[in-house]
């Protein structure tokens, strides 16, 4: 949305927030890919900025080692999951983040035992890579939409961790509207039994951590799989927190 009550009042202010917290800023197109840092509508990484924050965080005495089939490996790994459900594919995909990717090492360092790099620098906030992108666009492979096209998307090193969706306060109930706009798009909906065909894309939440739906100062978070998480985990999981989204929900010990 370019205009109207609820880009003016929910959705630009709260870009605007995270410029001033050091976010880049893009808007969307909902015709081409590319001006996303995208090949196409199908792909939900950013693949640029990761392919970067890979060569630039994983170092070996200071200085950058991954090749480029080193880090083809670890973005397909990230790119390909295959599971039936989204929780399992999640799951998966929140296992990489926090552990990372085992490729193969080079000869001479460690007798060329096999290395695990990381897609984020949990050490180092600085040294990831912020950017938030309105209206972006990922087609679904169902019958009932072509595409679905949240307000709001966050990531990190180019991986999508948070997906907003804002509503006008001028909406009768805008927090249950957006909530429900959300379960559309991750084919929940689907999942319950309550509609048969596709409304959204899965694959644009298998990385994702946080759900926000809010209107004007108000909003609702969903913290994914907190309860299943060791305290080390959590910890790691407020580097959104630490580069300033001060809205990062704490998981209780």
């Amino acid at each position: 949305m370019s205009g109207g009550p609820e880009f003016e009042k929910v959705e630009n202010p709260l870009v605007q927030q995270l410029i001033g917290m050091g976010w880049k800023h893009n808007t969307g197109s909902l015709d081409h890919p590319s001006v996303s840092g995208r090949d196409s509508f199908r792909e939900v990484l950013l693949k640029d900025d990761l392919r970067a924050a890979l060569k630039r965080i994983n170092l070996r005495d200071g200085q950058p080692w991954l090749d480029d089939s080193r880090i083809s490996q670890a973005v397909s790994a990230l790119d390909r999951i295959s599971k039936p459900r989204l929780m399992e594919a999640n799951q998966e995909a929140t296992k990489l983040l926090l552990e990372g990717c085992v490729v193969e090492g080079l000869p001479g360092w460690d007798s060329g035992r096999a290395r695990s790099i990381h897609y984020l620098d949990w050490d180092n906030p600085q040294n990831n890579s912020f950017r938030v992108i309105n209206q972006f666009r990922v087609d679904t492979p169902g019958k009932a939409k072509e595409f679905i096209a949240p307000d709001l998307v966050l990531f990190v090193n180019g991986i999508p961790v948070v997906v907003i969706e804002a509503k006008s306060p001028s909406v009768a109930e805008p927090i249950a509207e957006a909530v429900n706009q959300l379960r559309r798009y991750s084919n929940e909906r689907k999942a319950a039994g309550e509609v048969e065909d596709n409304e959204g894309n899965e694959k644009l939440f298998f990385t994702n951590q946080l759900l926000v739906a809010t209107s004007f100062d108000e909003a609702r978070v969903e913290f994914e799989r907190a309860a299943s998480l060791t305290r080390n985990e959590r910890e790691r999981r407020l580097l959104l927190e630490r580069q300033g989204l001060r809205t990062w929900p704490r998981p209780a010990a």
